[in-house]
Order: C-alpha cells, then structure tokens, then sequence
C-alpha cells in the first residue's frame, strides 16, 4: 500500500468497472464462481460508491465501463474461457437484468458510460478518447473483476502512459486468493496500488 498518497484532482478520474448483476450479485450469471461472496467480503459495492460521491463533490469525473453484448452474445469472439463462459451463461445481455449496474453504483447525472465487450476497458471503446477530451491523466480503476478486467484495464492504461491507481478495497472477483495475487504482484508493477479511504484523503474530501 501507499502511504503517503498524493493525487491532484484536476487530473484524475474514477472508473467503475462491471459492475453488474451478472458479475457480481447472487443471482447473476457468474454467481456459482464466488464472486458475489467475495465481493461482499471486500465491501465493494459500498466503498466504490462512497468513493464515486468523493469524486463527484470534487469534481473528479465517473466513468462507468460495462460489459455489454447483444442476445446470444452475437458478434463475441470465443477465443478465451472468458468469453465462451459470457455465452454460455447467457450473461451480461443488453436489456436485461444481468447487464445492469448494480444497487447504489448507477450512473448519475454528469457520469459517463463507456460499453465493452472484452475484459480490458480500452480495447476497441472510447475510453481513451473520453479521457483525453477530459483531460485526465491519472485514473483510479474500482470494479471487478481484480485479476481480469482490473488488472488489464490498469496495465494498458500503463503502458498507454496513463498513471493507474489501484484502491484495493475498491475490487473484487471470484475469491481472496485470486484477488490477492493480483493485487500483491501484478498489480503492484503498473499502478500505485492503495486503499479508498487514502485516495478519499488524496483528493481532499
């Protein structure tokens, strides 16, 4: 963890990363992996929000990244696990349920909504030019999941020469273990990895 984390709030921005019903409520397509256990565990839902409302007072803008494809995930390529697995469980589908933010972490008035359809938030979106246009160079990654959306999303951004910040409580996926992994080596080589309540106190709220 960092521990004396210093951010300047005119060149940051919040992503929220699939955050959705299928990914991470009990219920949801994925359910049977874990992840809704561990993402309970973590608290994520409630500090990502809490997050989100620190960066709003502080004019830090959100942007919302959600997995979203059309019905039989028609035009998905199945090269991975990954993608075969959104297929098969007829996850994350436009319209429904399952695709949905979940309770508490929608999309507000002044937030922006970036689609994806892969596990990194900036293949083939409009991430980077939203981000550009905003002029934000410095962006905090919460979501899920740690060890496949985050950690990707977090080393492209690296090596797109963006400086990626990592709160850990601020993520989650399928069990601690994974999630841990992630967090204590991966992650620790592309992002400044911390917690909420430091980039809370970073951005002066």
């Amino acid at each position: 963890m960092s521990e004396e984390l210093t951010l300047d709030p005119g060149r940051c921005a919040l992503i929220i990363q699939d955050m959705q019903n299928d990914v991470v409520i009990e219920g949801g397509a994925f359910a049977e992996t874990g992840s809704p256990v561990h993402a309970k565990e973590q608290n994520v839902i409630a500090n990502i929000a809490g997050l989100a409302a620190a960066c709003r007072a502080g004019g830090v803008p959100v942007i919302h990244i959600w997995y979203i494809v059309e019905a039989g995930a028609s035009g998905l390529k199945l090269n991975a696990p990954l993608f075969n697995g959104v297929k098969d469980t007829g996850a994350l589908v436009r319209g429904t349920w399952g695709v949905a933010p979940v309770d508490g972490l929608e999309a507000q008035d002044g937030d922006f909504v970036v689609e994806k359809m892969r596990m990194s938030g900036w293949q083939g979106t409009k991430l980077q030019n939203l981000l550009d246009g905003l002029g934000r160079d410095t962006i905090i990654v919460t979501g899920a999941w740690t060890n496949m959306s985050i950690e990707h999303t977090s080393r492209t951004g690296a090596d797109m020469g963006y400086d990626m910040v990592v709160p850990e409580d601020g993520c989650s996926t399928m069990n601690a273990d994974w999630h841990n992994a992630s967090i204590n080596y991966a992650l620790q080589n592309v992002s400044t990895v911390t917690d909420c309540a430091a980039v809370k106190g970073a951005l002066g709220a």
